[in-house]
């Protein structure tokens, strides 16, 4: 196996994962605060849904495993920049092994509200 070079493994999709297992469709609400995107979202899910769609609505600081610390640090100010960038990407990591690629495995039509640039 050849080393790969820096940066090379940005051309790959997911790392791991044929995308001939994901059966469902990711749709990404991408956009800058107070825009709407929620809003969208809830819209999109309740047509969906009626349509007889599974959908699983998902974003940022919502993973089991790191959204309530995010809340709470952005109540007191308590981390820099650089920590919480760290805090987001582990949320981004947690909801996509153990929410977003099993919907998309299943079938669903996963929504999210903001996805990989925002990070």
């Amino acid at each position: 196996m050849q080393p790969r070079q820096p940066l090379e493994f940005y051309s790959e999709i997911l790392s791991g994962i044929s995308l001939a297992e994901l059966h469902g469709k990711l749709i990404v609400i991408d956009g800058p605060a107070s825009v709407g995107r929620s809003t969208q979202i809830a819209h999109l899910k309740q047509w969906l849904e009626d349509q007889g769609h599974a959908v699983l609505d998902t974003g940022l600081a919502r993973s089991a495993l790191a959204g309530r610390g995010i809340h709470r640090a952005k109540e007191g100010n308590t981390f820099g920049s650089l920590t919480m960038t760290l805090f987001y990407v582990t949320d981004f990591a947690d909801r996509l092994e153990n929410e977003i690629i099993p919907a998309l495995r299943a079938g669903f039509v996963v929504l999210t509200d903001r996805y990989t640039f925002s990070l």
